[in-house]
């Protein structure tokens, strides 16, 4: 499994009871992949939700708007909860009234299940059309997995991060990796006759047609999506 250190997978969340949902879907999932059986992993699964809820229990931030962020610790025999006291979180956040969803994932495609789980249980909350969560699903996925994969090159020792800054008229979506970046105008054309057979780019332009607002930052390093709204979702 590697280092230690490698396979630590941080969720950070509001400081909210309302929550609480989302670790048990990503512990039920990691959980998923072990060799522990299925009693053993019901024990787990009961024991995370109960330091979870104590965590927030037991913050006094609760409700003020901050986070708190736990990180789960995974080697071949062994799955612990531990909550780390600063987190990163709110770095993109641009409204006081957003809530704030990060995922911290080691350079690994084997971890890009657990984005499909927490993008998924994000989307049940927040409103959107059945279409528009498929479209939302597929760009997130696609991001995190070009983080993983180009921009870390798989290297475990580099992390890739995901944020969902939930607003009441939109979501967004920030993925950073920590690789060289690209320039996004030098990146083909995959609509380009010339380009057709060619599978760079595909991703860009599969984000760019399910997202409202698609834009790069830090030399293609910081990627952030925007969707927004209907009058009638935001209902």
């Amino acid at each position: 499994m590697g280092e230690r250190t490698e396979q630590a997978i941080t969720l950070s969340l509001p400081s909210s009871m309302q929550h609480v949902y989302l670790l048990t879907a990503v512990v039920t999932e990691i959980l998923k992949e072990t060799d522990f059986d299925e009693d053993t992993q019901e024990r787990i699964n009961l024991a995370a939700i109960e330091a979870g809820t104590n965590a927030i229990e037991n913050d006094d931030r609760e409700g003020l708007g901050e986070q708190i962020t736990f990180q789960l610790m995974l080697t071949e025999n062994e799955l612990s909860l531990s909550t780390l006291e600063e987190s990163e979180a709110l770095k993109h956040k641009e409204t006081e009234t957003a809530q704030v969803i990060m995922l911290s994932l080691p350079s690994s495609m084997q971890h890009v299940y657990l984005l499909d789980v927490v993008v998924s249980e994000v989307l049940k909350e927040v409103g959107f059309t059945e279409e528009t969560q498929e479209q939302i699903n597929l760009a997130a996925i696609e991001a995190g997995t070009n983080a993983i994969k180009h921009g870390n090159k798989e290297d475990p020792r580099k992390r890739a991060t995901i944020q969902f800054i939930l607003d009441d008229d939109k979501l967004t979506i920030v993925i950073q990796d920590e690789g060289e970046g690209f320039t996004r105008q030098e990146v083909a054309d995959p609509l380009d006759p010339e380009n057709l057979l060619k599978s760079s780019g595909r991703g860009l332009f599969l984000m760019e047609a399910c997202m409202d607002a698609v834009t790069y930052e830090a030399n293609g390093t910081i990627i952030k999506m925007v969707k927004y709204k209907t009058e009638l979702e935001a209902q």
